[in-house]
């Protein structure tokens, strides 16, 4: 009888906006890659949205079983599923599947997408040991435990998925406060680092030198070509039109011409007739698809849903009565923010091109599935963190 009392007691606490909201989103996400993809000839691409909606599926049978198990015995463990993330990110170059010119696929799944969920379990059990301290020793610490495997993502080679675990590890670090000079001190530099980086594609740009030279500061960004053009394009918008900067200007058009309540549902002129290209109409430029179709109206009632979803988990994360709880919310909601954050911003050109989806929306099933256990979790600690804190072995 007290059991079932501590459990409804428990129930109570679950928070049914995160749930509304993931969901709605997701929805989104199938009803706009169908539209994106109904105008491909390649039916098995005609099916993306079917895919998607069993990813929605199986996500939120994964939300419940992790909503319901107590996120500090999960946390306990993290160092376990942070050694598996390692292994399948070095095993990615070796017999990973080659797709669009890069490595990301193995088995069927992209491992760099749960390896960010074990980077923010792994630093959440770090700093909320019993006797843990977070000076210097905890600031290193927490540069290999997140260094490895960004590297090892920057290999495949994957800069976007690594450069969002900056944000990321960042807010965890803050949040811990976690040596907080050196902290500070680093962002400091890797600022200046990226200022040098955009100054000196600037320059090969603008100023008129011998072609060695040029090169030679181009070698020095340490840039690949597909990053420099990329970073050229968000400079110089008018530069390459026809190649390197198509996918944004068309991008931009399609976002303009949705006016304020959009073309309608199936109406989107710009992927229907193929400006916008097809093999990127339903993951990085998804949001250009919405609000052509979907207008202003249509854009910011899925802004408000995200907006949820970050209040939600702060709240959660403020409830908390111990530092894993805590620093774990605030992990997965600053993910959650940089996703939707530069995925929207690069499709309106505030922020050169990367390949980070949309959450829930875009096509990505591994990310999907990440996300939806992520906020699982959260869910957990809303149910369970505001227990005194329990340390398992």
């Amino acid at each position: 009888m007290f059991k079932n009392r501590e459990s409804l007691a428990r129930f109570r606490l679950f928070n049914p906006l995160m749930l509304m909201s993931m969901v709605c989103l997701a929805v989104m996400g199938v009803l706009y890659i169908y539209s994106s993809c109904s105008v491909r000839e390649d039916a098995d691409l005609q099916q993306l949205y079917i895919r998607h909606a069993e990813a929605l599926v199986l996500g939120l049978l994964l939300y419940g079983v992790a909503a319901f198990i107590n996120y500090r015995r999960l946390l306990a463990w993290s160092w376990l599923a942070y050694g598996v993330i390692l292994v399948l990110l070095i095993l990615v170059p070796i017999i990973g599947d080659s797709q669009m010119g890069a490595k990301r696929w193995l088995f069927g799944i992209q491992p760099s997408e749960p390896a960010k969920l074990g980077i923010i379990m792994m630093l959440a059990w770090l700093y909320s040991r019993r006797g843990g301290t977070r000076g210097a020793g905890m600031f290193f610490l927490t540069l290999l435990v997140a260094g490895i495997p960004a590297v090892l993502i920057l290999l495949q080679p994957d800069l976007g998925t690594a450069m969002v675990l900056v944000p990321t590890v960042f807010m965890m670090m803050f949040a811990a406060n976690v040596a907080p000079k050196l902290l500070w001190g680093g962002t400091l530099i890797a600022c200046v680092a990226a200022g040098l980086v955009l100054g000196l594609v600037y320059v090969t740009e603008t100023v008129k030198m011998p072609t060695e030279r040029r090169e030679a500061l181009i070698r020095a960004t340490c840039l690949r070509d597909h990053q420099l053009r990329r970073l050229q394009v968000f400079i110089f918008p008018d530069k390459d039109l026809h190649g390197s900067g198509y996918n944004l200007r068309q991008s931009e058009i399609a976002v303009g011409s949705g006016g304020a309540w959009g073309k309608g549902y199936l109406q989107g002129e710009h992927y229907m007739l193929g400006y916008l290209p097809p093999s990127v109409s339903s993951n990085d430029f998804i949001f250009a698809v919405l609000a052509e179709e979907a207008g202003f109206a249509g854009t910011l009632m899925v802004l408000l849903l995200f907006l949820s979803l970050t209040g939600t988990g702060l709240w959660v994360a403020v409830r908390c009565r111990d530092d894993g709880g805590r620093l774990f919310c605030v992990g997965v909601v600053t993910l959650m923010f940089s996703h939707t954050f530069i995925n929207i911003a690069m499709t309106i050109g505030l922020m050169p091109i990367t390949g980070l989806p949309l959450p829930f929306i875009s096509y990505g099933r591994t990310f999907m599935l990440t996300m939806m256990v992520a906020l699982g979790l959260i869910q957990s600690v809303s149910m369970y963190g505001r227990e005194p804190e329990t340390h398992f072995s």
